[in-house]
């Protein structure tokens, strides 16, 4: 692990495996081009690096290019999982680097990008937001950039479209009531795929809109908001705490419908894969075919539909589509090795998203996977590929179409239960 902080390394504890993918220099006076090449040294001496945090440093927009941009910058050479660059004084020119560096990135998870210089300006930001659609990032944070106002916002969240990006934390930043209608628009339309949303300054535009906006969409599943006013009344509280709990009651919907939601995809994929996937040769098949195959299209897919009740038509289209398709299925040798069944009940492989609940590794005992081995890896992993599965088919959320119109009174209880 590399850090600056004026120990002597003789007396450093030793780092452990888990950190030695891990690039630290907090507060280690990188400045500028210079700094950045100092952290470009830094990760060609190591085989991998995971994780970069450089915060509280002065790198500026010339250091965030050197660092970032090929064919010097740790673009070409680094698959960060996490990059912090909190407190560095970068700017717009900065914002495009990192926007470059995110173009089509699949291996970086976590952004922290708070305290900078970024001024909003309309031509970044929308560079920025077709970036992130481009990656499979997960976790971004704006927090404490002041500059950025309603109008980042603005252009911002109406070019959002990625379903990966499941945390953002915009506090304190310079925004007012005029952008509690974007965030409202942006939940409620089925590009938001959020799970947590940190805001302030915006809770008294949004929350009377929070019901009807989530009539239509179930992602947000927690929400962080306070005021901007520091001297509030005893009659402008009152209002506030109804739309708080109005709000809490809405979350509390979202979080279980999400739940369902993942339950039923995971179930119909492993129905529809033995279902729908066909024998790659005739030879394979089973004598007479399978009579469920000789029925149109239309009428298997309604039968399917009964396995998973909450998702909408076009949720289970994806997943049947991905059953039925061969070339997503994994490579038999992998799937054995990582405890993943070789082969379902009448002869049907098992691919990525299998369920897992239940299987236990061949020759494990009842504790293995919590033992810290292999057992707990391979679940770890499973569990992995299953949170990007659902993010690929878009059912890490709740979608309400005509079929689902009942779900919405009774939901909230049982939300709430």
């Amino acid at each position: 692990m590399f850090s600056i902080y004026g120990r002597n390394p003789a007396r450093s504890p030793r780092p452990s495996l888990s950190t030695r993918g891990h690039i630290e220099s907090l507060d280690a006076g990188l400045t500028s081009r210079k700094g950045a090449r100092e952290v470009i040294a830094a990760i060609s001496a190591r085989r991998f690096v995971t994780k970069l945090i450089l915060g509280h440093n002065e790198l500026g927009d010339e250091g965030c290019e050197v660092l970032l941009l090929p064919p010097l910058g740790a673009g070409a050479q680094v698959s960060n999982s996490e990059i912090g660059l909190n407190s560095n004084r970068i700017g717009d020119r900065g914002l495009l680097a990192i926007s470059l560096y995110l173009r089509d990135n699949t291996t970086l998870r976590e952004l922290f990008l708070q305290n900078n210089a970024f001024t909003g300006n309309a031509d970044v930001t929308r560079a920025f937001a077709l970036a992130l659609n481009s990656s499979h990032l997960e976790t971004l944070s704006l927090t404490t950039n002041p500059q950025l106002s309603d109008r980042f916002l603005a252009e911002f969240l109406p070019a959002l479209d990625t379903p990966y990006l499941a945390n953002v934390q915009l506090s304190v930043l310079g925004l007012t009531p005029l952008s509690g209608p974007h965030i409202a628009a942006y939940i409620a339309s089925p590009r938001c795929r959020l799970h947590t949303l940190h805001a302030t300054a915006t809770a008294s535009a949004c929350a009377p809109r929070a019901r009807s906006s989530a009539r239509s969409r179930a992602a947000t599943s927690r929400c962080s908001s306070s005021s901007s006013s520091s001297d509030d009344s005893g009659a402008r509280r009152a209002p506030w705490q109804a739309s708080e709990q109005e709000l809490r009651r809405v979350l509390q919907r979202n979080a279980h419908l999400k739940r369902a939601t993942e339950r039923d995809a995971l179930a119909l994929l492993r129905h529809a894969r033995a279902a729908l996937l066909r024998p790659a040769s005739r030879s394979c098949a089973a004598p007479g075919g399978f009579p469920f195959a000789r029925l149109p299209t239309e009428l298997q897919l309604h039968v399917l539909s009964f396995v998973a009740p909450l998702l909408s038509a076009a949720q289970r289209i994806r997943v049947c589509a991905y059953a039925a398709a061969r070339a997503t299925l994994p490579p038999l040798s992998s799937a054995a090795g990582l405890g993943f069944p070789v082969s379902m009940p009448g002869g049907w492989v098992a691919g990525w998203g299998v369920p897992s609940v239940g299987m236990r590794r061949r020759g494990s005992g009842a504790g293995a996977e919590g033992s810290g081995g292999v057992g707990a890896n391979s679940s770890g992993w499973r569990e992995q590929e299953r949170t990007r599965w659902l993010a690929l088919m878009r059912c890490n959320a709740f979608e309400l179409d005509g079929g689902a119109a009942c779900i919405e009174d009774g939901a909230g209880d049982a939300g709430a239960a």
